[in-house]
């Protein structure tokens, strides 16, 4: 049921803990305070580093001045602050964090570099070190960017504690409307926490019980001011499908004068930033997506990642693969090993291996058990299978029955990284959507099991492979294989 948007505000989430200007303030202060330690204590390790004495002076042309390095360092921190500013570093609206801010901090503190060579010149000293200057610029670009690094992660957690979140207002109900509230709702550290939505139009309502009771629809969007004031909103989320663009032109327009932060939706989800670029051409403003990262010799890339770290782990881990042989051949009568049937790149079928942590005849009695399946989709889950063994429940707990797969990986059936491969009853529900996991070869762990595993809907599961498949990079690869540790050592979401 539509609400009002001159009705209270006490429905909608408990996020306005902090006002958008407190909360502005605060930010800017805490990266402030932050930038100012990292450049004092880069004086002070420079110092310590170059001359083995916090107190030695600078030679001035005039005798009876005494200053000391330490000193000096101090004094010309205003000047750096002054170039950090001039990058925006502390402007929210034009911050970027990541390696936009990497380039943002080098470049200020390089240009701080210059004017602090013409700063000494006006003071005419004699004896300034070009070392000492040259570990000064290293120490402050290494810590100014590690501090940032701390107060992100303060106001990460204050915002899934809902301090620093911002009240959101998601305009458009069509299907990218709810997607957004569904991608900002599982997702607390970004800030953007929805607090409602509104219709594409008064004839138009899109349900959003399925995100959460707390989501209300708050109006139409020919109500947007009234709604922003009356609701405190913090920013507004356009979903850029649901309207024409004269409206979309005229909801830009009415917010140009709103004290809120505006986003429009590019519809691209599974597309990491790193590959969209805005630019204008002929006085048009375009999105261009760059290529795949999967190319020819980026796939040789991945294959020889695979085999080589497969093989490490192979060889250094023999010793735990022989132990669990003689348990399992000791504790259950049958094989040590289980081939299942998997469907693998271009709908190839492969048998995947693994330990064996079923009884025997698993597959056969899995048709009992299917009105007890607990996962959606064409998955099939069940926490307490009656079919695992108790050196089984222990296996799958830690993933420890999945290791023969690294033999899959090396014969090129399976990758290290990337979507898991289906069974073939599965693929036979899968729509077209659903087939592109398999535009890759699968993979022992992917995003969804470092995301929550087991824990996840198929739907989830499958965006989080397409978006691993648009934005493959060895970096990735290699993140993801060390996320997976603690969500094997830990059994996250395992079951």
């Amino acid at each position: 049921m539509t609400s009002s948007p001159v009705e209270s505000t006490s429905g909608l989430h408990s996020c306005a803990a902090l006002s958008r200007r407190i909360r502005r303030k605060t930010v800017r202060l805490m990266l402030f305070a932050s930038d100012i330690v990292a450049l004092v204590a880069s004086g002070y390790l420079a110092t310590y580093v170059r001359f083995g004495n916090l107190a030695v002076p600078v030679t001035f042309e005039n005798r009876d001045i005494y200053v000391t390095f330490v000193a000096l360092s101090i004094m010309a921190v205003p000047l750096w602050l002054s170039f950090l500013a001039t990058e925006g570093l502390y402007d929210l609206d034009r911050l970027s964090w990541g390696m936009g801010e990497l380039g943002s901090v080098s470049r200020a503190l390089s240009l701080g570099v210059v004017g602090f060579i013409v700063f000494t010149y006006v003071l005419k000293l004699a004896g300034l070190s070009r070392a000492w200057l040259l570990l000064v610029w290293a120490f402050s670009v290494a810590l100014v960017l590690a501090g940032r690094v701390i107060v992100r992660a303060v106001i990460m957690r204050r915002r899934v504690r809902g301090d620093f979140a911002k009240p959101t207002l998601v305009v458009g109900s069509n299907a990218e409307g709810a997607a957004i509230i569904r991608v900002l709702s599982a997702n607390p550290t970004s800030g953007l926490v929805p607090a409602g939505c509104l219709s594409s139009s008064q004839s138009e309502r899109l349900s959003l019980d399925f995100c959460s009771p707390e989501i209300p629809c708050l109006g139409s969007a020919r109500e947007l001011r009234d709604v922003i004031g009356v609701h405190r909103i913090d920013t507004v989320v356009i979903a850029s499908s649901a309207f024409d663009h004269d409206v979309l032109a005229r909801m830009l327009a009415e917010l140009r004068d709103q004290d809120v932060d505006v986003h429009v939706s590019s519809g691209l989800f599974e597309i990491l930033t790193r590959r969209v670029l805005v630019r204008e051409v002929g006085g048009v403003p375009l999105i261009t997506v760059k290529g795949l990262s999967l190319s020819r010799r980026n796939l040789l890339t991945k294959r020889v990642f695979d085999i080589v770290v497969a093989l490490l782990i192979v060889l250094v881990g023999m010793p735990i693969w022989l132990t669990i042989v003689a348990i399992i051949k000791a504790t259950s009568p049958g094989p040590v090993f289980y081939g299942q049937e998997r469907i693998g790149k271009g709908g190839r079928p492969f048998k995947m291996l693994k330990f064996r942590s079923m009884v025997a005849n698993a597959d056969q009695l899995l048709a009992e058990l299917r009105a007890a399946n607990e996962a959606s989709g064409p998955l099939f889950k069940m926490k307490d299978d009656p079919r695992v063994t108790k050196i089984g429940h222990w296996m799958r707990g830690h993933s420890i029955d999945e290791f023969p797969q690294l033999l899959n990986v090396l014969m090129g059936e399976m990758s290290l990284v990337g979507p898991r491969p289906p069974l073939p009853r599965e693929v036979n529900e899968y729509t077209e959507h659903h087939w592109r996991r398999l535009e890759v070869v699968p993979g022992m762990t992917g995003l969804w099991q470092v995301s929550g595993r087991s824990a996840l809907t198929f739907d989830e599961m499958v965006r989080l492979d397409l978006f691993y498949i648009e934005n493959w990079s060895v970096g990735l690869d290699t993140s993801l294989l060390f996320r997976t540790i603690p969500a094997v050592v830990f059994a996250r979401g395992a079951y």
